[in-house]
């Protein structure tokens, strides 16, 4: 075998001389030297090239075909100037949708929405235990509430109710009918209904039972059976009917809807309704808030962020449908409900608050706040809506008073001379239950005047025999038949609450503070 040499060049571009056969093959030798390691190491920059051209392109494949991930958490957290100044001027600085108070054919209108349903009950099935495993992480930072007190820090007052001033024996019984009824009243799968026509324990016994003009949300009617238990300490792990509670809890969370928008507290596959949706959030919050449930904190959030969504975008208030323009009576529930999810240490967006606010100032009377109109800025007082204008007064003022107003502010002064002169009308419930909020706030020779009138006459008006005892029947237009005896009972029995339901926002131990809007 003949010797033979070539020439390599190495890398450090020194020649080096290799032996070689007879049988040297210089396209096998080729081969050898584009996957020898030095080779590599010349070409590696290209390679890598060359594999980040191709992986760019394969993952721009995989973002058009592959599905999108939905994150169920809406930034609450962002301010509104980080929004744009097209939004901030819409919300804030435009004229309110004007919408004439004509249209309003009866002051039943500004009721909880109602639908018909049939005389054949159909009892949606028993609630199972309170699901969490597609909640995810739904609670938001805390960040933005500060100075607030907690729900929970009432419970005492709820739970013992000695020596409050203002109550009296005959009242706690009444509550203690009331709430005896409710519970007896209650479905074999944990709800409640506003109609008692087909419910096993009653089978209408019960008179001036709505028939097919009852609202067939059975979430909501539980919603209004379980907040005078709540307002009286009874939660779903203490009290006397919290078998009842937890029950009904049960039933509620097993019927929301989690949307990218937040959590619905509606049947499953009912369109939500926001009337239903914000008294419902209530109960959640105020039940999170008494017992620090980890389960409903998260179910309550998600509510909350879900109201925050549905906000009419240009008048700040809410309806019936998400977005649709508000009305006062639809305002006062979900504005209610930020105010328990505020108390419950739950994240409530500044800008939800300055969209509320802005709709009660553009429904404001000419008086400067005194009044306020259901849709608008016309408060009426002919006879055929005056109890309607009533009940938005009360619930305006109470608003206001949440979102700072002081105990002398001029226009809450001459909001409470005009409740005064209207005084407490149980025959209309609705009204009576904003209206005995706000004069308890106040305090003094206003309330203590509001209070024995509207006491007496509550318990003058409860039921004392057959199946009907302990209830209240409903009466005047306000609320109608459409929430039956339920609904009325429901009222009574929270207003005579009031005492520890709710600590005076003018006290000096009242835990309860302003909405921060900034």
């Amino acid at each position: 075998m003949s010797e033979k040499t070539i020439q390599e060049v190495s890398t450090s571009d020194e020649v080096e001389e290799l032996p070689v056969s007879d049988d040297y093959d210089p396209a096998l030798e080729n081969i050898r030297r584009r996957f020898s390691i030095r080779q590599f190491m010349r070409d590696a920059p290209s390679i890598v090239f060359s594999l980040a051209i191709h992986g760019v392109v394969l993952l721009l494949l995989a973002i058009c075909y592959l599905p999108t991930i939905v994150d169920f958490r809406p930034d609450l957290t962002a301010n509104l100037e980080d929004l744009g100044e097209i939004e901030e001027v819409a919300l804030f600085d435009e004229d309110p949708v004007e919408i004439n108070l004509d249209e309003v054919n009866d002051v039943a209108e500004i009721d909880t929405p109602t639908e018909t349903i049939s005389t054949e009950m159909n009892v949606p099935e028993a609630a199972p235990e309170i699901p969490t495993s597609d909640l995810g992480d739904l609670m938001a930072p805390n960040s933005l509430i500060s100075n607030v007190g907690s729900l929970s820090g009432n419970l005492g007052d709820r739970k013992n109710k000695r020596g409050i001033v203002g109550m009296s024996e005959d009242s706690e019984k009444s509550v203690a009918g009331g709430l005896q009824w409710i519970a007896e009243h209650q479905l074999p799968n944990g709800s409640w209904s506003y109609t008692q026509l087909r419910n096993p324990n009653c089978r209408n016994k019960c008179k001036d039972t709505p028939l097919d003009t009852a609202n067939k949300s059975f979430v909501s009617a539980t919603a209004m059976a379980l907040l005078p238990m709540l307002g009286s300490g009874i939660t779903h792990k203490d009290g006397k009917y919290k078998k009842e509670v937890k029950a009904g809890l049960d039933y509620i969370t097993s019927n929301y809807q989690v949307r990218p928008e937040g959590i619905i507290l509606a049947e499953k596959g009912s369109s939500p309704v926001m009337y239903h949706h914000g008294l419902t959030t209530i109960v959640i919050c105020e039940a999170a808030a008494m017992t620090r449930d980890k389960n409903l904190e998260k179910i309550a959030q998600g509510a909350v962020n879900y109201i925050a969504w549905a906000q009419d975008p240009v008048g700040g208030g809410w309806r019936y449908s998400p977005k649709q323009p508000g009305d006062t009576s639809g305002m006062g529930w979900n504005f209610m409900a930020l105010k328990s999810a505020q108390m419950a240490y739950l994240n409530v967006p500044p800008k939800t608050i300055r969209g509320a606010k802005h709709f009660l100032d553009n429904v404001v009377g000419a008086e400067g706040g005194a009044k306020y109109g259901y849709l608008n800025n016309k408060p009426n007082d002919s006879e055929g809506l005056k109890r309607g204008i009533q009940a938005t007064t009360a619930i305006g003022l109470l608003g206001q008073m949440y979102m700072g107003w002081k105990a002398d502010h001029p226009s809450l002064v001459k909001g409470t001379d005009y409740l005064s002169q209207w005084g407490p009308n149980a025959g209309s419930i609705y009204y009576s239950y904003y209206a005995t909020q706000v004069m308890h706030h106040v305090g003094g020779e206003k309330w203590d005047k509001w209070n024995k009138k509207m006491r007496d006459d509550l318990i003058k008006r409860q039921s004392t025999e057959g199946h009907e005892k302990g209830s209240w029947p409903v009466e005047g237009g306000l609320v109608g038949n459409s929430g039956g005896r339920l609904v009325g009972t429901a009222f009574a029995t929270m207003i005579l609450e009031v005492y520890y339901r709710h600590l005076p926002l003018y006290r000096k131990t009242s835990t309860v503070d302003a909405f921060p809007l900034d």
